[in-house]
C-alpha cells in the first residue's frame, strides 16, 4: 500500500478522538485483528483485538475522563509509520489526576490499520 502522510496523521488524530470519547468499538477500529500494543515504560503488551479490547475497556471504566494534547506529529510515510508526543490528562473514579507526558509509535499494515504500538510513559502507566 502507498500511504498518505494526510491519511496516517488522520489516523492517528482520529483514534486519540475515539480514546478521549473511552469508545471501545470506535477505538478497536484503528486495530489490525492480531495488532499488538506494548506500554514499553510497564513491560506490557497487549497482543490482538481481544487483549487491547479487555484493556481498553478497563481503562476507560476506570476513567472519569480522558483527553490527549498531541503536541507533535513526526511521519515515515514509505514505511507506514507515525511517531506522536502528547500529554495525556485523565481522572480515576477516586479523584486521583494524572498529568503524563507520551511519546507513541504505530506501524500501520497494509490495510491503514494499526500493526504495532509503542507508548513511552513519563509516569505509572494506567494501561496495564
Amino acid at each position: 500500500m502507498a500511504w498518505d502522510e494526510n491519511a496516517l496523521r488522520a489516523a492517528v488524530k482520529d483514534y486519540f478522538a475515539a480514546v478521549d470519547a473511552k469508545d471501545v468499538e470506535a477505538t478497536l477500529v484503528y486495530f489490525a485483528d492480531d495488532a499488538t500494543m506494548t506500554i514499553q515504560t510497564a513491560n506490557v503488551t497487549h497482543t490482538g483485538r481481544d487483549g487491547i479490547r479487555r484493556m481498553l475497556t478497563d481503562f476507560y471504566d476506570h476513567s472519569v475522563f480522558i483527553k490527549h494534547e498531541v503536541l507533535n506529529v513526526v511521519t515515515e510515510v514509505a514505511k507506514g509509520k507515525v511517531a506522536t508526543e502528547q500529554r495525556f490528562l485523565s481522572e480515576s473514579p477516586d479523584g486521583t489526576k494524572i498529568d503524563m507526558h507520551n511519546c507513541s509509535f504505530y506501524d500501520f499494515n497494509e490495510q491503514g490499520q494499526f500493526q504495532r504500538v509503542i507508548i513511552w510513559m513519563a509516569g505509572t502507566s494506567p494501561l496495564v
